[in-house]
């Protein structure tokens, strides 16, 4: 291509792709139904508990963000020979490309989901139903905890890497990849763990808390946490999507 972007002929290529994009966005919607209905059924199964004990939709937005997060390698078809030849002789650029993709499965599919989860909502209130207008009422959007930003950008930065990088059997590959990383995590906070000194009274450090280590932090101590909570996942997620967009023009290569 002569240009990284062009506008004209990336609203041709989002016109080449509607079918498609359409496809998935229906698939997304019958997924979207499915986890309510399983929801639904949960609460019904335990009986009558469910009008004093939390329903099941209270969980239905973390469902949800598990959904977005591994649609990339669930909605994507493979790369066969056919697919592969068809892909590369399309007459777009390869950001073109990677912002198809990105706009899909980063902007549109959530506001999608979103806005799908809130008729259902408006629709389970009005329904006359009590126990309908009792789930839809404890509908809320709280998909990720301050404490589950790094896990969650972890986990939809592999599915959305594993989409390009893998050729078949795309979420299998990239679930795979997600344990080792958490296993290698885990393994790395373990090993820190154990080569802490023990305490005067021979307990490990990290596993019993006494008054005297109890003290406030520097104000800078206080900014690396941040940056770890905060800033370290926006990087992350910035660093996968260069990373994929480089191994999507490496393949077009």
């Amino acid at each position: 291509m002569n240009a990284t972007f062009n506008l004209k002929r990336f609203f041709l290529l989002e016109q080449y792709k509607k079918q498609e994009t359409g496809q998935h966005l229906l698939w997304s919607a019958g997924i979207v139904l499915g986890i309510c209905l399983l929801c639904m059924m949960y609460d019904i199964n335990k009986g009558s508990s469910y009008y004093i004990e939390h329903t099941q939709a209270f969980s239905l937005s973390r469902y949800l963000l598990w959904f977005l997060c591994i649609a990339p390698c669930l909605l994507e078809i493979n790369i066969t020979k056919q697919t592969s030849t068809l892909y590369l002789l399309m007459p777009a650029s390869v950001f073109e490309k990677f912002l198809h993709l990105w706009m899909k499965y980063l902007l549109v599919l959530p506001l999608f989901c979103f806005l799908l989860i809130t008729g259902i909502k408006g629709l389970l209130i009005l329904s006359g139903t009590d126990y309908l207008q009792h789930f839809g009422s404890h509908i809320e959007f709280h998909l990720i905890e301050k404490d589950q930003i790094l896990s969650c950008s972890l986990m939809q930065g592999i599915f959305f890497l594993g989409c390009i990088a893998f050729k078949r059997q795309k979420l299998i590959n990239s679930f795979i990849v997600l344990c080792s990383c958490f296993i290698l995590i885990f393994g790395i906070i373990l090993s820190m763990t154990l080569w802490e000194p023990a305490d005067s009274h021979g307990y490990w450090i990290a596993n019993i808390a006494y008054p005297i280590y109890n003290f406030p932090i520097s104000s800078t101590s206080e900014a690396i946490i941040a940056f770890c909570n905060y800033g370290t996942p926006v990087l992350f997620s910035i660093g996968i999507w260069i990373s994929s967009y480089f191994l999507l023009k490496e393949k077009q290569l």
